[in-house]
Parts: C-alpha cells; sequence; structure tokens
C-alpha cells in the first residue's frame, strides 16, 4: 500500500516538474522525432545505465546502502524518478555484525554532470525531507 500511496505521489510530482521544466534541450532529437535520453548513471564498476532494476552507486565503498527492484516512473537527461526498496547497513554494534534494515523509498536522480548524474535523493517518507547523497559510481572525470 505504500508503494501505491509514494508511488502515485511520485509520479504527480514528477508529472508536474517535468512540465513546468521541460526536458533537456541539449540533446539531440531521435530519427523517430522522440528525444533520445542519454544522461546515464554509473554503476561501481563504471558501467553506463539507464533505468536500471537496482541502484548500487550509493555507497561503492562497502555497499551499505542500495536501493533494489527500482520501476522507473520518468527518466529524463535532467532527471529520472522511481520507487523501489532501500536496503541499508546498520552498524549497531557494528558494521560486521549489525544487520540490514529495508524499507520502501523513492529515488531521485538529479544534478548531471558529462551526461552523468552524480546526485540521489532517497524518500522514504511522503512528509520527512529526502536523504540526498552523491552517487560514489565509477565516472570517468
Amino acid at each position: 500500500m505504500f508503494f501505491r500511496i509514494l508511488g502515485a505521489g511520485l509520479a504527480a510530482a514528477f508529472l508536474t516538474l517535468s512540465t513546468a521544466v521541460g526536458t533537456s534541450a541539449s540533446a539531440d532529437a531521435a530519427p523517430n522525432g522522440k528525444h533520445e535520453v542519454t544522461t546515464v548513471v554509473r554503476s561501481c564498476t563504471g558501467a553506463k545505465q539507464i533505468r536500471p532494476r537496482d541502484l548500487t552507486s550509493i555507497s561503492c565503498g562497502d555497499m551499505g546502502l542500495y536501493v533494489t527492484g527500482i520501476a522507473w516512473v520518468g527518466w529524463t537527461d535532467g532527471w529520472a524518478a522511481g520507487y523501489g526498496t532501500e536496503h541499508r547497513k546498520l552498524c549497531k554494534p557494528d558494521c560486521a555484525t549489525g544487520r540490514t534494515a529495508s524499507r520502501p523509498v523513492g529515488v531521485w536522480l538529479f544534478a548531471p554532470k558529462a551526461g552523468n548524474f552524480t546526485r540521489v535523493s532517497l524518500y522514504s517518507s511522503v512528509t520527512a525531507p529526502p536523504e540526498t547523497l552523491r552517487l560514489t559510481g565509477n565516472v570517468p572525470r
């Protein structure tokens, strides 16, 4: 039920935002007249990904935070949005013996630089502010 509410809320917000902001004008149109998306998210190995099912490049060092089962509701050259399941390592009593907690989460990729998304916001509540992090995937400099 939470996924339906979160997904519907995200879809409405992103539709409004994409209508207001529009898509990036920097990319060329595809031959069929549709906009061809070129902005990607990088995996921890540097692989280019568009609409990946899992987002692991939030915490490449120790895989302490990742999102699985992502259903994308929008993907443009300026932003991407979806929802999935967050898995977060709890370091209590310490990181080696702590458990992993899972919960539904909204995902917002943004701040493209040189064709790569560089930031992610995770929404775990429709009322609380998101947690915003730098993506740590292997992005060429």
